[in-house]
């Protein structure tokens, strides 16, 4: 039996990679056009943040983040998780 692209029936998902791209100055009033071209490259675009010039996504694991070599695009890193502890946790 061959596993079927996306995911099988029991919820496999195959792993990705997320990652934050920022988007040069001279083409964050094409942010969208960028996303898109992102897109292309087999980005999966999930935030589009326009005030800041950054787009958040994920990239399938095992793609090279340089893969992602499109017009307007300054950097592109992989996300990282911060934890903070709760308000009330005692200071360490």
């Amino acid at each position: 039996m061959r596993a079927r692209s996306g995911g099988d029936a029991r919820g496999y998902r195959p792993p990705v990679t997320a990652v934050i791209v920022t988007v040069d100055d001279a083409h964050r009033a094409r942010l969208d056009a960028v996303a898109e071209a992102l897109r292309r490259h087999g980005l999966q675009v999930e935030q589009v943040l326009s005030e800041v010039g950054l787009i958040a996504g994920q990239l399938p694991a095992g793609r090279a983040l340089g893969e992602l070599r499109v017009e307007g695009v300054a950097a592109v890193e992989e996300a990282r998780t911060v934890r903070l502890p709760p308000p009330d946790a005692p200071v360490q």
